[in-house]
């Protein structure tokens, strides 16, 4: 007999990893689905304020949930987004998110644009 159905065992969920770097900036490398599953793990990444670039160039699937929560986080911080994969950049667009959010295609483009310049620091910063 034949198999009807398989299995695919693949990693599911959602991990963040975090790494400071110079200028008070918050990296966040996010691999796996966000979900209403996982949205929480997002949630919990994104509540630390300050300077994040979020980048999601791993991200697999993005829901509106995921959408919302980065929306939240550029209200009470300054976020910047890499959105890498075709799922990422069609639910920012479909959800008119990436009108309101920075978006970046590399993340030195993201550390860029929340890292302040010396220029425009200033001699007595």
């Amino acid at each position: 007999m034949y198999p009807l159905f398989r299995t695919i065992d693949e990693p599911c969920g959602l991990t963040v990893t975090t790494t400071e770097r110079p200028g008070g900036v918050r990296v966040l490398t996010l691999v796996g689905d966000v979900d209403a599953a996982t949205v929480g793990t997002l949630d919990e990444a994104l509540a630390s304020g300050g300077r994040l670039v979020a980048d999601l160039s791993r991200v697999g699937f993005l829901s509106c949930a995921g959408v919302r929560s980065l929306l939240e986080a550029d209200d009470r911080a300054e976020l910047a987004v890499v959105a890498g994969g075709h799922a990422v950049t069609r639910s920012l667009e479909a959800t008119g998110a990436d009108l309101l959010l920075k978006i970046h295609v590399r993340p030195g483009d993201a550390l860029t644009a929340v890292t302040p310049l010396a220029a425009e620091a200033g001699p007595d910063a």
